[in-house]
């Protein structure tokens, strides 16, 4: 994996009042303090009002990939217990899926992993 894209707002609540969205902006967040702190990777971030994409350069080491998989893991945890507001999606997977005409709709708030 080199990265992750989340988009949308979940609906759960109002902005600012969002524990879902909260959720996963701690996530995210914590994945990239994690990616400078202990595996010394500048990852690439576009912070906008409404997405939010991390990109590893080159895929990253080991260390990267479990503070990215680490994330991962979070976030299909939450989207597990909030199914109707968080969709977590393999980006890589949906590319092959949609040369074989099954392509997925993303939800309301997506999470694509690169």
């Amino acid at each position: 994996m080199v990265g992750l894209e989340v988009s949308g707002h979940s609906g759960f609540a109002e902005a600012g009042g969002d524990i879902v969205c909260a959720a996963v902006s701690a996530l995210v967040l914590s994945a990239v303090q994690g990616l400078r702190t202990y595996c010394n990777v500048e990852a690439a971030v576009i912070d906008a009002p409404t997405s939010y994409r991390l990109r590893v350069p080159a895929g990253g080491d080991e260390r990267a990939q479990a503070v990215l998989e680490t994330a991962i893991g979070g976030l299909q945890a939450i989207a597990a217990s909030y199914p109707r507001h968080v969709l977590v999606e393999d980006i890589a997977q949906s590319k092959r899926s949609a040369r074989t005409g099954q392509a997925s709709r993303p939800k309301k708030s997506a999470v694509r992993t690169h």
